[in-house]
């Protein structure tokens, strides 16, 4: 029985450059690596590590070992999952909840010096890391790079000189995923005020 020959350079690194979803979450299953990044289209493909950074970092290791083992067993690598284009929302939201809340949420509004919209929309904005383009906010600052679908972080003084790259394709994988964990972390609060609200 003769093995097969194992898969070139090219032909796993035709995989590498596809815009696959790459999720980082901190589970905590591992106490001495509790973040892990997961290619969500590649079952089992994971790296984990002690940060967020660390993780993604593996990841890219991770699909390499995950992909050549597929290509030489002659199994199917499933495509990258389309991206989804988010609905065009009008930016008015009727919102209902309990008196308390509202009361609430309007002395904190008076007492912040900005109107109850503003400070409702500054809550939520926070709660799912949403921010402004070109807007530095904390020590990241993100802008909208042309023909990209997302904002995109823009490297700290510290990150550029470190020296290490990530390839383009992977940053836009890794910032893809964290957008849809965010995206749904503020799904899950705002149905938790609604579920307060009832």
């Amino acid at each position: 029985m003769t093995q097969a020959a194992p898969p070139g350079r090219g032909a796993v690194d035709r995989y590498l450059g596809r815009p696959y979803h790459v999720a980082v979450v901190q589970d905590g299953k591992d106490k001495k690596a509790p973040w892990r990044a997961s290619v969500e289209e590649l079952a089992g493909c994971e790296s984990r590590g002690k940060t967020a950074a660390e993780a993604t970092a593996g990841i890219e290791e991770a699909m390499t070992e995950w992909v050549t083992k597929a290509l030489e067993e002659g199994r199917e690598i499933p495509e990258p999952k389309p991206a989804v284009e988010p609905k065009t929302a009008s930016g008015r939201l009727l919102l209902r909840m309990p008196r308390t809340l509202h009361t609430e949420l309007a002395g904190m509004a008076e007492r912040e010096g900005v109107s109850l919209n503003q400070f409702i929309t500054d809550v939520l904005a926070a709660a799912v890391g949403w921010r402004k383009e070109g807007k530095n906010s904390g020590n990241a600052s993100f802008t909208k790079k042309p023909g990209a679908d997302a904002l995109v972080p823009e490297p700290s003084a510290s990150g550029r000189r470190s020296g290490k790259r990530m390839s383009s394709s992977m940053v836009t994988a890794v910032l893809i995923g964290n957008f849809v964990v965010v995206a749904i972390a503020g799904i899950v609060a705002i149905l938790v005020l609604i579920a307060a609200w009832d």
